[in-house]
């Protein structure tokens, strides 16, 4: 059963831009056998540079979060994602209803559509 969570935009900013991407489910600390690890999926270097161009000289919020609405497949949610400090990528995290729902799991490759703003 797809997973719908509505909530009313938050963030005061205009600003916004879609992407579609592709990406794979990764288990945050590394540990595939850990349950309760994060999942994420990593946004592509080309869309984090568009994004933190987006982002230059705005206040920034805690640990560099963007707000983001995202959708796999039937599922959609609110979210931020969060520029990972190992990489030049923001990260998306999956919440294990989406995951649930969509029958993801780890490595999967999956299409991603994220609508980010400021």
């Amino acid at each position: 059963m797809p997973t719908t969570i509505k909530k009313k935009p938050t963030g005061r900013g205009t600003t916004k831009q879609s992407f579609k991407f592709k990406s794979k489910v990764i288990v945050w600390g590394g540990n595939p056998h850990d349950h309760s690890a994060w999942r994420f999926a990593r946004v592509p270097e080309r869309v984090s540079a568009k994004i933190k161009k987006m982002q230059e000289g705005r206040m920034r919020r805690g640990w560099g979060a963007v707000y983001a609405h995202a959708l796999i497949r039937e599922s959609e949610w609110q979210t931020s994602i969060f520029p990972d400090r190992h990489s030049a990528t923001y990260v998306l995290p999956l919440k294990k209803s989406v995951r649930k729902a969509e029958g993801l799991y780890d490595d999967m490759e999956i299409k991603v559509s994220m609508d980010v703003w400021f």
